[in-house]
């Protein structure tokens, strides 16, 4: 598939919200320099970083698609400060900040389980030069696993696109 960048037009073949070039900008001007990679790279995160952002806030923006047949969750009609045709600023650079963490590691790990199903977590025990890999299941109360890792710096750049988890959508 293509790298095609939703430009506000509601493609249907879209999935970066950000171009190479932005995200050269963007971490330019922040002095990151963990942004490298060829241009084939530095795409392919930037598709994890839209995949990661629509599989995990994609039901919770505000609005609603403007059309049946895009590809992405943006642009959005409905959304009372932006124009149907304008990606906001604060998604592409929450899309530039998960594209920077998807050169290292995967957004979205599988959930590591146990014979019987329950999410564990492993752990490394060391004493002298005796180390000890163990995994412990998660039970009990608040042993719920997260699918989704939190990234604070990429997260608070979302706010005010998407609904809380607390709202109630009439």
């Amino acid at each position: 598939m293509a790298f095609v960048v939703e430009d506000g037009t509601a493609k249907a073949d879209a999935n970066s919200y950000v171009t190479i070039a932005d995200a050269d900008s963007y971490f330019a001007d922040r002095g990151n320099t963990a942004w490298t990679g060829a241009d084939a790279v530095k795409q392919a995160a930037l598709v994890k970083a839209t995949d990661y952002i629509e599989g995990r806030f994609g039901q919770r923006f505000i609005g609603s698609k403007k059309t049946t047949t895009q590809a992405l969750s943006w642009p959005r009609t409905g959304a009372e400060d932006f124009a149907d045709t304008i990606i906001p600023v604060g998604l592409r650079r929450a899309c530039m900040e998960y594209a920077v963490r998807a050169l290292s590691a995967e957004l979205a790990p599988d959930l590591k389980v146990d014979a019987s199903g329950l999410t564990v977590v492993a752990t490394k025990k060391k004493v002298g030069p005796i180390e000890t890999d163990y995994a412990v299941p998660q039970t009990g109360l608040g042993s719920t696993p997260m699918l989704f890792r939190p990234y604070p710096a990429a997260d608070m750049l979302l706010r005010g696109l998407v609904y809380s988890a607390s709202q109630v959508i009439r």
